[in-house]
């Protein structure tokens, strides 16, 4: 009974079939029950066994008749079985000798190794360095895709650099003040409002030539982005001022760590950072009593770093908005 039911089903456009064309394909394939009073209860019946050999799927309970003689589900989804796709048979890729090492790499990367492949035997005479994304888009019509199989720039294990597909990763943008001061330093303060106040004094101090908004933790990750921008404003060198506490000393030590060779370094405002200890409003935070001074220490160096160190020790902190706008403006008065 199932047979011609199920291929009247399988006919329809849609994959979730609802109860009104359930019954119509029923009773067209079987129309000896459509004026039984058991018509109901056979095609339950062969719903049923239809479910039974995982032709198609029955909806949980909420989704029955609440009334019916018996109660039917409104709606049966067909379960389409795919033809099995044969392997395919990577030995007989052309591979480019950058990915020589593809019999090395597991079944579910091969995939992506040839669409690289393929990428590089059409495109590899005629390389520019674009952005991670628009390459990754040209490969393979997802933009997110190189993202999810990189490692830092490489690919496949480190087998492959970004740079053998002519991408590269772009930095996160930093937002920086500029000023008429070519051949300064530029100076990264680690809050929002500090970013204000210190851009807003330095356009007519000049005392820097641009003051960037470090974003707190997230300057670690902007080492190239930071290199931009002192080509941009003509600076030599980067100063950073943050907050008085382990995560201000923390960030731009490990910034310097985390960047790459060709990348700035950042060294301490060393004038705001004593400016800051003899002025600055302390304030409590009695677990900095059992910091490591290791942070300040690796920053501000021995002599800065200990008294930085012994604000700690007595369960204290230093915000950097202590020496803020109307401060720094008395020091032009």
């Amino acid at each position: 009974m199932s047979e011609a039911f199920l291929h009247l089903l399988r006919g329809s456009s849609r994959k979730r079939v609802p109860l009104l064309d359930v019954k119509r394909a029923f009773f067209e394939a079987h129309p000896e029950t459509l004026t039984s009073p058991s018509r109901h209860e056979h095609l339950l019946s062969a719903l049923r066994g239809l479910e039974s050999s995982c032709a198609v799927q029955l909806p949980a309970p909420g989704s029955w008749e609440r009334v019916g003689n018996p109660p039917l589900p409104n709606w049966v989804q067909l379960v389409r079985s795919e033809p099995a796709q044969p392997s395919p048979d990577y030995s007989q890729v052309p591979w480019v000798p950058e990915l020589g090492f593809w019999p090395d790499l597991k079944p579910s990367a091969l995939e992506a190794a040839k669409a690289v492949n393929d990428f590089l035997l059409r495109r590899r005479k005629s390389l520019l360095m674009v952005p991670l994304k628009e390459r990754s888009l040209e490969i393979f019509g997802d933009e997110k895709r190189l993202d999810t199989l990189k490692s830092g720039n490489t690919l496949f294990g480190g087998r492959l650099p970004l740079s053998a597909l002519g991408a590269f990763q772009v930095p996160p943008p930093i937002p920086y003040r500029k000023a008429d001061a070519p051949g300064m330093p530029v100076l990264v303060v680690e809050n929002h409002n500090s970013y204000w106040s210190f851009g807003e004094w330095n356009q007519a101090a000049k005392r820097y030539s641009a003051v960037v908004y470090g974003c707190g933790e997230a300057f670690r990750s902007t080492g190239a982005a930071l290199g931009q921008v002192l080509r941009e404003v003509q600076a030599v060198g980067a100063e950073y001022l943050g907050d008085l506490d382990p995560k201000g000393m923390r960030i731009p030590h490990e910034f310097n760590g985390a960047s790459a060779i060709t990348d700035p370094k950042v060294r301490p405002a060393v004038d705001w950072y004593r400016w800051l200890l003899q002025h600055g409003r302390k304030r409590e935070k009695p677990e900095f009593a059992t910091v490591d001074k290791a942070h300040a220490l690796a920053w501000l160096g021995d002599g800065l770093g200990e008294e930085v160190a012994a604000v700690w020790i007595v369960g204290l902190w230093i915000p950097q908005e202590g020496l803020g706008y109307e401060q720094l403006a008395a020091f032009d008065s």
